[in-house]
């Protein structure tokens, strides 16, 4: 199947598929962005088997800074045995978004911390002791020491970098120890209702952008920025989409323009979808475990996190479990950022621009703007 045929390709099963409410084009765009590295998992979702194939240990590549800015480095993590209440092994190394390693050039970056914060209420980050690792690539190690299950946070930073690189992972991890390994929770009262404040407050979003990164543990990985208008008063709903690496798209009512890296123009293409916030909240169906955790403060406001459980179904349709974090703001209830894990899928949107119009013309239109290139935010932990 070519480029173009995959832009062009129906959307079923992608439609089905893990974080559904994303405009159809979308998991097309980024399997191309990263099909050289065999990102399959993006077509993976919510009708893949249950029994989920395992992973010997976690792989996640990340920018330190703006991923649209060649020259960032990236850092590739990786994490085993991705358990609570043991030892785990931690290394991290530099490379391109490309995977290229960087350990080489002059002057050379280097990998001046890791951090890790157990994100249980009243926990704050902890600054790992760093290794040689035995790896000639300029790689550093640390071990994460024994402690309970559930969300972490972990930080890279390099020195220079814009930003430092940040992971939000689970003890037990469900790809390398099986999605029956993460234990229920029972739902907090309190938490449940902040997550209810937080789905009100995305699914009345007229217009809304936000960046993704996404990732299947095995290296591969991408990252994306979405400019999302719901429509309506006259206007018809559509996005703006850029991936690093140079894929760009807009869509507007039925119609998309898609331009791919190294093409001359847009190729214009007749049947696109794009599903307004309203209907976001149908990939939560079912949610269920709501926990409190820490808090974090993002772009001046103080986040309240909450952990969550999408559980497994067969019927009426295949969806595999999937576990949430929700940064939901303690004054807005604006849901500013989110994590999920599923299988073979790991996901990081940073949400911004709430409500804040943005013009979405065809390309060439004079008002068109260029889509921010936005790195993933960092942010002070409270």
């Amino acid at each position: 199947m070519s480029n173009k045929d995959l832009v062009r390709a129906p959307a079923t099963s992608r439609q089905r598929s893990r974080r559904r409410w994303l405009p159809a084009a979308i998991a097309a765009a980024l399997l191309i962005a990263v099909i050289a590295g065999g990102a399959w998992w993006l077509l993976a979702g919510r009708n893949s088997a249950a029994d989920w194939d395992r992973i010997a240990a976690l792989d996640l590549k990340a920018p330190a800074g703006d991923a649209f800015d060649e020259q960032t480095p990236w850092v590739m993590l990786h994490l085993t045995p991705a358990r609570p209440n043991e030892t785990n092994a931690i290394s991290a190394r530099l490379i391109t978004r490309a995977g290229t390693p960087i350990a080489s050039a002059d002057p050379a970056p280097r990998i001046t911390e890791i951090t890790a914060q157990h994100l249980a209420p009243g926990t704050a980050p902890e600054s790992l002791p760093l290794q040689p690792a035995s790896s000639p690539d300029g790689a550093v190690a640390a071990s994460l020491p024994p402690d309970g299950g559930g969300w972490w946070h972990l930080r890279v930073t390099v020195d220079g970098a814009a930003a430092p690189a940040d992971y939000y992972v689970m003890l037990p991890d469900p790809n390398i120890n099986g999605p029956g390994a993460v234990p229920k929770s029972d739902t907090s009262r309190e938490a449940e209702a902040i997550y209810a404040r937080g789905m009100a407050a995305m699914t009345s979003l007229q217009d809304v952008q936000f960046t993704q990164w996404m990732a299947d543990g095995r290296g591969n990985g991408a990252i994306s920025h979405h400019a999302v208008h719901a429509g309506g008063n006259g206007t018809p709903g559509g996005f703006i989409f850029k991936a690093a690496g140079g894929m760009e798209a807009i869509v507007i009512d039925s119609t998309r323009w898609v331009k791919l890296p190294g093409a001359p123009g847009w190729d214009e293409q007749d049947g696109a979808l794009s599903v307004p916030p309203s209907e976001w909240g149908e990939e939560y169906q079912g949610a269920t475990g709501f926990t409190l955790l820490s808090e974090e403060t993002i772009d001046g406001e103080r986040t309240q996190l909450v952990a969550f459980t999408v559980p497994e179904v067969t019927e009426p349709r295949r969806q595999i479990a999937a576990w949430y974090l929700w940064w939901v703001g303690a004054d807005s209830g604006e849901l500013r950022r989110e994590a999920m894990i599923s299988r073979l899928h790991y996901m990081r949107n940073d949400f911004s621009d709430f409500n804040e119009p943005f013009a979405l013309e065809p390309p060439g239109a004079a008002s068109t703007p260029e889509t921010p290139a936005t790195p993933l935010a960092s942010t002070p932990v409270s």
